[in-house]
C-alpha cells in the first residue's frame, strides 16, 4: 500500500503540479482530462484529450494521468454509474439496476464472442471487440452520455480549483527547478 501512495504522490507532484506552464493552463488540462475520462470513449481518450487540450489551449500533459480512471478493468462500473446518473437526470429516477447490469454484461459477453474468446478481458486486442463495445456505448445512448458529462463536470470543476491552488502552493514551497544561465 505504501508503494501506491508513493506512486500517486509522484504522479501528482511531477506530472501535474510540477509541469512547466501557467497554473490556469495546468488546471484547465486537469478539468478537460476529468471530463473526457468519464466519457464512453475508451480507446480514444488520449487522442480526444490531446485534440481538446490543443483547441482549448490547455496543458497537454496535466490531464493525461486522469484519463486512466476509465480503462478496460474499470469500464463496467464507471460507465454503469454514469448510466445511472444520466437516467436519474433524464427520467427523474434511476433505471432498473438489474436490467441495466444484465444488459451491459450481455453486451460485453457478445463482444467477447464476436472476438472469438470466452471472456471480455481476453478480447481487448481484437478490433471486433472494440466495434461491439462502441455499439454498446451508442445503444445505451443518451443516459450514458448525459451521466458521463454530468459526472465529468461535477468532478472536473472542483479539481480545476484544487489543481490551480495546488500548483501555486507547490511553486511557493519549492525552489525553481530550472534557472536560466546569465547571458554574457
Amino acid at each position: 500500500m505504501r508503494w501506491l501512495w508513493k506512486r500517486l504522490k509522484e504522479v501528482v507532484v511531477h506530472r501535474i503540479l510540477g509541469v512547466d506552464d501557467t497554473p490556469h493552463r495546468i488546471a484547465w488540462g486537469v478539468f478537460i482530462g476529468t471530463v473526457i475520462a468519464w466519457t464512453p470513449t475508451l480507446g480514444f481518450q488520449m487522442m480526444l484529450y490531446f485534440a481538446c487540450a490543443t483547441l482549448l489551449r490547455a496543458n497537454k500533459i496535466s490531464g493525461m494521468p486522469i484519463l486512466f480512471i476509465s480503462n478496460p478493468f474499470t469500464a463496467v462500473p464507471v460507465y454503469y454509474f454514469a448510466y445511472r446518473v444520466g437516467s436519474v437526470v433524464l427520467h427523474g429516477r434511476s433505471a432498473d439496476t438489474a436490467v441495466a447490469r444484465a444488459q451491459i454484461a450481455e453486451r460485453l459477453r457478445q463482444a467477447a464472442e464476436v472476438a472469438g474468446t470466452t471472456h471480455w478481458w481476453q478480447a481487448l486486442g481484437h478490433e471486433a471487440f472494440w466495434a461491439t463495445v462502441g455499439h454498446t456505448m451508442l445503444a445505451l445512448g443518451v443516459e450514458l452520455w448525459l451521466g458521463s458529462f454530468v459526472i465529468g463536470f461535477a468532478m472536473g470543476a472542483p479539481l480545476y480549483f484544487v489543481t490551480r491552488w495546488g500548483v501555486r502552493l507547490f511553486r511557493r514551497a519549492s525552489p525553481p527547478r530550472h534557472s536560466m544561465p546569465p547571458s554574457r
